[in-house]
C-alpha cells in the first residue's frame, strides 16, 4: 500500500466527491484483493465506458486504485482508508494488509 505520504487530502476528496467514483471505490474493495474489468465496471455503474475510465483515472490520480494491464483490471490500492478532519487538516490512514 502507499504510504500516507502519498495520500494527497485534495486527490482524495475530489476523486470521492461523486458518488459513481463511491460506488466504484465501494465495488473494489468488496472484491479485494481480486481486481475488476472496466466492462464490469460499466455493468456496474450503467454509464458509458469512457465515464468508467474517466472516473478510474480520477481515482488512480488519488492512489486509491492500482491497474494492472487494462484486460486484468483494476484493484483498490487498499481494503479501506480512514479519513480523520482535525483542526490541522485531514489525515489519511490506510489499513494495513
Amino acid at each position: 500500500m502507499h504510504s500516507e505520504k502519498e495520500l494527497n487530502g485534495h486527490k482524495v476528496c475530489e476523486a470521492l466527491s461523486l458518488p459513481s467514483r463511491m460506488r466504484i471505490l465501494q465495488e473494489l474493495i468488496k472484491v479485494y484483493p481480486n481486481r475488476l474489468t472496466i466492462s464490469k465496471l460499466q455493468q456496474i455503474t450503467s454509464e458509458p465506458r469512457m465515464t468508467v475510465w474517466f472516473h478510474m483515472n480520477k481515482l488512480r490520480e488519488a492512489n486509491l486504485v492500482e491497474l494492472n494491464g487494462s484486460r486484468r483490471g483494476f484493484r483498490a490500492a487498499t481494503r479501506g482508508l480512514t479519513i480523520r478532519f482535525n483542526g490541522n487538516g485531514i489525515q489519511l490512514e490506510a489499513e494495513k494488509e
